[in-house]
């Protein structure tokens, strides 16, 4: 190569030596692009998932886990939550410290050592996807302070003139489970005590806990909060309702056995406010 180059003008020399070196870079590149692409097509698939303990159903509060709860699903890495179990070994006899939906991924937070104790703790009386929302009251609007943990009452919301220039009165919400009025609530009492006193609460075996009516429970008459049990979309509409000036919540308290909502529209004092029609 010295040989022929020695021959040769410099310009041309250092042309050469340029197209050498860019056509050495080309091969190079495609060398690395073929490699990275085949290792992507070929190993992505396994590497790019980690195997995690899901929940196989939904799982209460309390419940103690068993093998056919849960299962074991190749998720992700980017979805992988950290601290999740890779084996269900671990989980067995394990309870439920939260509500745990079919799917979801198991963590220590969610398991716990030993069931929740606290027989006072309110979020052991919500089934899963219910939440506790409370309503501001007064003697009044809350059925003349005789309500008491584990009524059933329909919600409805009075609006005044200010709120779109009709005085209405509309059921927002019907069949609505009364967890607690003022500082008195129901009492947690595992789903096994239910059976075993035959009491009438939507509870099943192996469901979590429930609650019932503490024995020495007294009305509250002066209370200014009624806690509800009810859904997040539900809660949401609470929260928007009570957040209007001109807008107040009334309680109607459902008979013991009536569990069965009713059409009701709305009423408003419209016909009222009309003058009244001549005389013929």
């Amino acid at each position: 190569m010295a040989r022929v180059l020695a021959g040769t003008p410099p310009e041309r020399t250092s042309r050469m030596m340029m197209l050498g070196a860019v056509l050495f870079a080309a091969i190079a590149a495609l060398l690395v692009f073929v490699i990275l692409r085949q290792t992507d097509e070929g190993g992505s698939s396994a590497a790019g998932t980690e195997s995690v303990v899901v929940a196989a159903t939904d799982v209460d509060t309390n419940v103690k886990l068993t093998a056919d709860m849960l299962g074991v699903k190749a998720v992700p890495l980017d979805q992988v939550i950290t601290g999740a179990y890779s084996s269900t070994t671990p989980l067995i006899g394990l309870p439920a410290r939260y509500p745990i939906e079919a799917g979801d991924q198991i963590t220590p937070g969610k398991v716990g050592v030993e069931a929740i104790q606290d027989e006072k703790d309110l979020s052991l009386l919500l089934k899963s996807g219910q939440r506790g929302f409370a309503v501001e009251a007064t003697e009044v609007t809350a059925v003349g302070g005789l309500l008491l943990p584990g009524n059933f009452v329909d919600v409805i919301a009075v609006f005044g003139d200010e709120t779109g220039g009709i005085e209405k009165a509309v059921t927002a919400l019907q069949n609505i489970e009364v967890l607690g009025v003022a500082q008195v609530a129901q009492e947690p009492v595992p789903a096994a005590a239910v059976e075993d006193t035959a009491q009438t609460l939507d509870t099943q075996a192996g469901q979590g806990i429930r609650g019932q009516r503490p024995e020495d429970v007294e009305r509250q008459p002066g209370a200014r909060s009624v806690t509800l049990a009810v859904s997040p979309a539900q809660a949401q509409l609470l929260a928007a309702l009570q957040a209007q000036d001109d807008v107040q919540i009334w309680l109607s308290l459902r008979g013991v056995d009536d569990r069965q909502n009713v059409p009701t529209g709305e009423t408003n004092l419209l016909p009222f406010h009309s003058p009244p029609l001549p005389e013929p």
